[in-house]
């Protein structure tokens, strides 16, 4: 066949990529066939192609350009891809060498008839191509560019790999760049977003050794694909559907191959991408749905997940519900492959995925739809196919009687949504902040949209909308516009406000319900008047209605539109209504459900749910504050048995947190027997992004005071290793009766003290390393004892105090650098000296169980460590002064790892600690040095527990050595220097 002869056949041609579509005024799109031979040698995981591409110009506009891309080169070192890895700490391809790194080597080419070398506009990168093409190519005109070039894919798999004789060709060839009313769409590949091709045919000759299996794009009309001999049923008649297209008049077909090879043709039309699978183990199922012939296949080894009709059957499903939704399957057949990598990645005609699970294949079929027919730009607007397709996996399992999507989803949304991560779900894909605020804008948020889109125009309108959609827009280029369009013609609503909220900006949405009135008619009705005030910067429709309990259903009686600052809505019942609340179905995306309910005399109304308090769990309610009562039971010396309640509050579990504790001490002569402690802390009524804020306030065990406390989170992207904090505290501590107090530990003083405080954290795989320094200064007062003029008297004086750490904690080992001072006149009072063996008086205060002499964890008898200080564990807990520097070593490995079930781990630990400190928390040895050199060294056991989400690490250490043994934590007489000593711990060391 001449060279003219395929350029004046596709002129002349119908132009059945939009046949079966309704016509859309003004819209066009490009033309393109592919005529492609290419010839594996599989040692060298290489293939070697000629690609002939005739290309119409459809559009309005002289073309003085062309381009291709060749997304093979993404994954190897130089790339935008590789690069942008880097960027945010992922190590794939910038490390790759050779032969591991993907390549697409153009080697010669043929423009219009010369002889071209390409350019590459984005070098390093070179994902894009470009010729300036020889002459213009006016509206109607075409060309032929021929293309000679060398493909291989990469070992490590991403959306494409290779994998011993296992190959993945999803982009592998020279595709031409899409050409639409943007101009031309020349673009990098980035981890960030995907495809956008044109609708083009597609012959491809695949040489090939002879016992290949193949999955492709397309049907195939010459060759043997591998499937009878691949087929698990050897009863199965396999449909290749050889003449679906009729007679073909694109190209030449195969020719003679080498012994040991085959040729394979494949032919595709009406599609935007050609991507195949080769492996000489794969087994191939068949199934059909109506027309589509349903192609699978898989490993010998994953019969039982894939086998058995396993795969058909949830790809037939899948078609199914998709056909159903949106309308019939364009194309003839649709091939599902197990790929190499996990997860799914979609192609016209074929889906790749890593499991044969209904959720994946429902998810990436969906994208033969939003994607594939319904042709968008994955990159500029992601949220069309991503955020589209996870919309409808979700309402596929809900059709099935599944749990509905959207209360998870929404309620994960809402929190990147107050923490002012997300984004506006219409950015290009590159422009997101990280690959982790990409995904969840375009896949969770998105979707998140098309709810709202359905809650706006119910469910019926939806599914009119979707086949409208379809109908007009299958097989071409879509946009925002195309689908508002529709929705806005079929709902009879103007949706701009929507679309331009939750796709184009991250408004959030509060409302209060401040008056109701109801008033009986003269026919006995009730007329019902709600006053409704937005007091967000976003709107969406609000029901008002009343929330069913036990099970009941929630009634609503009418909807506000929620745009006017302030609105009244007015509704007729038959019976007096209940209690109202806005948004009962919690379908508004209403940050703060507080303030949505009628109120009901001094204290408001059902705002909040009262429940007994799990101790391993916090209850987390979306519609509702949650208040948890907890009966607690400790006992100390001098109050002796204490009991009381807590309640432990909050919502979202982020909001609104509250912690508020009353306790009765029952022995007889105790002094302040009853205490009072209580936090507050994050209101919802006064959001401040990634920040954290407190109040607390005390009178309990001889000790009253308060303190503030903010933590700003400096973290720019949640990918980030390194997680910086920046705070400050504000606190007064007051000792008021001193039969509480261990006096070893506590003097008959208080402090006011303020100041601020730095921390990071950065974790790298299984390694975290962690920094902090923070400084309090202040004054502290005490009380030395009878005056000269009172019988009581305080001495006041200033001090400030400067403690930093740094750790680094593996699985197997650790290493933590402590130093601390304490500058004043005088020697620091017995509760804010730096603690040489454990945490300060001041950071155990909080615990009953070590907060009081006598106390379960701090009896005589029971040797207790708690983390914290210079952390010299053998030593004893009382000792301190005014300076300390420390080293903490520790070896563990682990012998035991689970992921399930009470215990979690159980490790062997070797430990070694060592410091310096001064003088007046031990006497130097030998005497006269302004230093104590101070050393402990031992063994253990740790073990790792979790129930629910209450974990917590036991460790049980014998400190054998400890070098200053007199002042060891476990002490006997006649102790040396070596000895049997023992403690424990509820924390991990550091």
């Amino acid at each position: 066949m001449t060279p003219m002869i395929p350029i004046l056949l596709l002129l002349m041609a119908p132009d059945t990529a939009l046949k079966d579509s309704l016509p859309v005024a003004g819209y066009w799109q490009q033309r393109a066939a592919y005529h492609i031979t290419a010839a594996l040698d599989e040692p060298a995981g290489v293939l070697l192609g000629h690609a002939r591409i005739t290309y119409v110009n459809r559009s309005p506009d002289t073309l003085r350009d062309f381009f291709v891309h060749q997304y093979l080169n993404a994954f190897r070192p130089g790339s935008r891809w590789a690069a942008a890895d880097a960027a945010e700490g992922r190590v794939r391809f910038q490390r790759l060498r050779d032969p591991d790194y993907a390549f697409e080597r153009i080697t010669d080419a043929t423009v219009m008839g010369e002889r071209a070398r390409p350019d590459y506009p984005y070098a390093p990168d070179s994902t894009i191509a470009h010729w300036a093409l020889p002459r213009p190519l006016a509206p109607g005109d075409s060309g032929v560019v021929e293309i000679d070039w060398r493909a291989r894919p990469s070992t490590l798999p991403r959306r494409q790999g290779r994998q011993g004789r296992r190959l993945d060709f999803a982009q592998w060839y020279p595709k031409v760049v899409v050409y639409d009313r943007g101009g031309w769409q020349d673009h990098p590949l980035y981890p960030a977003g995907e495809f956008y091709g044109e609708f083009a045919t597609y012959d491809v000759l695949l040489d090939l050794p002879q016992d290949q299996v193949i999955g492709a794009t397309g049907v195939v009309v010459e060759g043997d694909p591998g499937w009878e001999h691949a087929k698990a049923d050897p009863r199965l008649r396999i449909d290749y559907q050889r003449g679906w297209y009729g007679p073909r008049a694109s190209g030449p077909g195969c020719g003679p191959v080498a012994t040991g090879r085959k040729c394979v043709h494949f032919h595709a039309e009406q599609v935007h991408h050609f991507a195949f699978s080769l492996n000489p183990r794969y087994r191939y199922d068949e199934g059909r749905y109506g027309d589509v012939v349903v192609r699978v296949l898989y490993l010998p080894e994953d019969s039982a997940t894939w086998g058995r009709g396993i795969a058909v059957r949830n790809t037939e499903a899948a078609l199914a519900w998709l056909d159903s939704l949106y309308g019939k399957f364009a194309w003839p057949t649709l091939t599902n492959v197990h790929r190499i990598e996990g997860g799914g990645t979609e192609f016209p005609m074929m889906v790749m995925d890593g499991s044969a699970g209904l959720g994946l294949i429902v998810h990436e079929v969906g994208h033969n739809y939003t994607m594939g027919i319904l042709a968008n730009n994955e990159w500029r607007e992601a949220f069309l196919d991503e955020g589209f397709t996870s919309f409808q996996t979700g309402w596929f399992f809900e059709r099935r009687g599944g749990r509905p999507a959207y209360p998870a989803l929404e309620a994960d949304v809402l929190m990147l949504d107050l923490a002012r991560w997300s984004e506006p779900v219409s950015l290009p894909s590159e422009r997101f902040r990280d690959f982790f605020t990409y995904n969840q804008m375009v896949y969770a948020k998105a979707q998140l949209f098309y709810e709202q889109l359905r809650y706006v125009v119910g469910d019926e309108t939806m599914r009119r909308i979707l086949r409208a959609y379809y109908a007009r827009w299958k097989l071409k280029h879509v946009d925002e516009e195309a689908f508002r369009e529709v929705a806005e013609q079929v709902s009879r609503q103007d949706l701009k406000w929507l679309f331009g909220q939750w796709l184009h900006g991250t408004p959030l949405i509060d409302y209060a319900l401040k008056h109701v009135q109801r008033t009986r008619q003269a026919d006995g009705r009730w007329l019902t008047v709600v006053t409704i005030e937005r007091k967000g910067d976003g709107f969406m429709p609000v029901e008002i209605g009343t929330q069913g309990r036990r099970g009941a259903g929630d009634t609503v009686y009418a909807r506000a539109t929620g745009q006017p600052a302030r609105e009244r809505v007015e509704f007729t019942t038959d019976q007096r209504p209940g209690p109202l609340m806005l948004d009962p179905r919690v379908r508004g995306h209403d940050y703060d459900m507080l303030n949505n309910r009628e109120r009901h005399g001094l204290f408001g109304g059902g705002a909040w749910t009262l429940r007994i308090d799990d101790p391993f769990q916090e209850t987390v309610r979306r519609d509702l504050g949650v208040r948890g009562l907890l009966p607690v039971i400790w006992s100390n010396d001098f109050g002796g048995v204490t009991v009381g309640l807590r309640e432990r509050a909050n919502y979202l579990g982020a909001f609104n947190r509250g912690l508020l504790l009353g306790t009765v001490a029952t022995r007889r002569g105790a002094s302040q027997v009853l205490g009072l402690y209580g936090r507050w802390s994050n209101p919802i009524g006064q959001l401040r992004p990634r920040t954290e804020t407190s109040v607390t306030a005390w009178a309990v065990e001889g000790r009253a005071g308060g303190k503030i406390q903010v933590d700003r989170a400096l973290r720019q992207r949640l990918v980030d290793a390194a997680d910086p904090h920046v705070g400050f505290d504000a606190m007064w501590m007051a000792t008021t009766a001193l039969g509480y107090l261990d006096r070893r530990l506590w003097d008959d003083a208080g402090t006011v003290e303020a100041g601020p405080w730095f921390s990071t954290t950065r974790t790298r795989g299984n390694t975290v390393l962690l920094a902090r320094v923070g400084g309090h200064a202040g004054v502290v007062y005490w009380n030395p004892g009878p005056g000269i003029v009172a019988n009581n008297r305080y001495d006041f004086e200033a001090f400030s105090r400067v403690t930093g750490e740094a750790s680094v904690r593996t699985r197997s080992w650790g290493a933590r650098l402590f130093a601390g001072a304490y500058l004043g006149s005088s020697d620091p009072v017995r509760q804010r000296r730096i603690s040489i063996a454990g945490a300060d008086p001041y950071e155990t205060f909080t615990n009953p169980f070590l907060r009081s002499q006598g106390a379960l964890l701090v009896r005589p008898d029971f040797h207790y460590q708690a983390p914290g200080g210079a952390n010299l564990r053998g030593f004893r807990p009382d000792l301190g002064g005014r300076w300390a520097v420390g080293l903490n070593l520790e070896a563990t490995p682990w012998v035991v790892r689970r992921d399930q079930g009470i215990l979690r781990g159980l490790g062997l630990e070797a430990f070694a600690d060592a410091g310096i400190v001064d003088t007046t928390a031990i006497p130097s040895s030998p005497p006269g040095q302004w230093y104590t050199t101070l050393y402990d060294i031992g063994v253990g056991v740790m073990t790792r527990h979790q129930v629910k989400e209450l974990a917590w690490t036991l460790r049980f250490e014998v400190p054998l050595a400890v070098n200053r043994w007199d002042d060891a934590r476990d002490f006997t007489l006649g102790d040396k220097r070596f000895a049997f000593r023992w403690q424990v711990s509820l924390g991990s060391s550091f």
